[in-house]
């Protein structure tokens, strides 16, 4: 491989030099960081989806989705879960502690302090984005664990809420436990901000005309940046944050993509853009760049999220067949 790099330094290589260097860095990415998901016969499936329909001969074609594959950021199961740490210690405890803290006058003392924060934690309650199902509630269970929460913190969705029967026949709404002040919405990744709009305007918007005064926080582990500030003008408000947020330079077909900054030679932006978003529109018509163009390339050891480029984790259909790389569990 000596060779071989030297010759990507100084922009000789050729692209058949190019593309040995993608596969031995995707085979070590793989084995090191991908769970062995993608072994190289499995790559190599995914690479025969590129056979010269973008309008370029397919071993160039073929050249620039290796590359993009090797650019894949994928969040293993240690990963997700020390991100979940992060997510409840920085974006909930911490806060919550300053927050404690300036309730209680700038006090310091440790035994006040962590009263008064066990009294605040056994008012608030951890729910997952979506229903059961799906991957916010899913990573609840590895949240729980990973930051020794009992399970009595924790609500689905249905359980928010009871419902009884009024003496004039209609249903009435109430909270099932009036004493809890704060709602914790945990989420994966936080794209488009669709989903927590849809949840601010449906159980979010129920909560608060039940109690005006409940705390809400929607936390994620990734999030781009203009999808954390939609969720900020809903009724979740300042309480909403990521671990990490992904400005533009996240989307990696963009002008200002951070994946070309130090791309190998034979790698061309705008071949890279037209393969990609070719093949996608043909996969999904609707959004070639993945969910809201945001032209992601990022994955999880649970799912693949539709904020990533199709060409990634589509399967296709009997007229578009396609062999994913990282395959996407879609709700149904």
């Amino acid at each position: 491989m000596a060779d071989i790099d030297d010759l990507l330094a100084t922009d000789e290589a050729t692209p058949e030099q190019t593309f040995e260097m993608l596969r031995v860095r995707i085979t070590v990415l793989n084995e090191r960081v991908w769970e062995n998901r993608n072994q190289w016969p499995q790559v190599e499936a995914w690479l025969a989806n590129f056979d010269g329909r973008a309008g370029f001969d397919p071993e160039v074609e073929q050249l620039h989705a290796l590359f993009l594959l090797s650019q894949f950021l994928f969040i293993g199961s240690a990963e997700t879960r020390v991100l979940l740490q992060s997510v409840y210690r920085d974006l909930f405890l911490i806060p919550l502690i300053q927050e404690v803290r300036e309730s209680l006058g700038g006090c310091r003392d440790r035994h006040i302090v962590e009263t008064a924060v066990n009294e605040a934690l056994a008012k608030t309650r951890f729910l997952g984005v979506g229903n059961p199902s799906e991957s916010g509630v899913h990573l609840l269970y590895y949240f729980r664990q990973e930051n020794r929460l009992s399970k009595s913190q924790f609500l689905d969705s249905a359980a928010v809420f009871t419902s009884t029967l009024g003496e004039d026949g209609k249903i009435k709404r109430a909270l099932a436990d009036s004493d809890i002040e704060r709602y914790i919405f945990v989420d994966d990744v936080c794209g488009s901000g669709d989903t927590a709009v849809n949840y601010s305007d449906g159980i979010v918007t129920e909560l608060l005309a039940l109690k005006p005064d409940a705390k809400l926080h929607y936390l994620a582990m990734f999030a781009t940046r203009k999808g954390i500030e939609t969720v900020r003008s809903t009724k979740f408000g300042a309480g909403s944050a990521a671990v990490f947020e992904l400005d533009d330079s996240y989307r990696c077909l963009s002008a200002g993509a951070r994946i070309l900054l130090d791309a190998p030679p034979h790698i061309d932006p705008a071949t890279l853009e037209k393969v990609a978003m070719s093949y996608g529109a043909l996969l999904r018509p609707g959004y070639p760049g993945g969910w809201g163009n945001n032209q992601l390339l990022l994955g999880f050891q649970h799912n693949t999220p539709d904020n990533t480029l199709p060409i990634m984790w589509a399967e296709g259909d009997a007229s578009h067949p396609w062999t994913p790389a990282f395959k996407r569990y879609a709700k149904l």
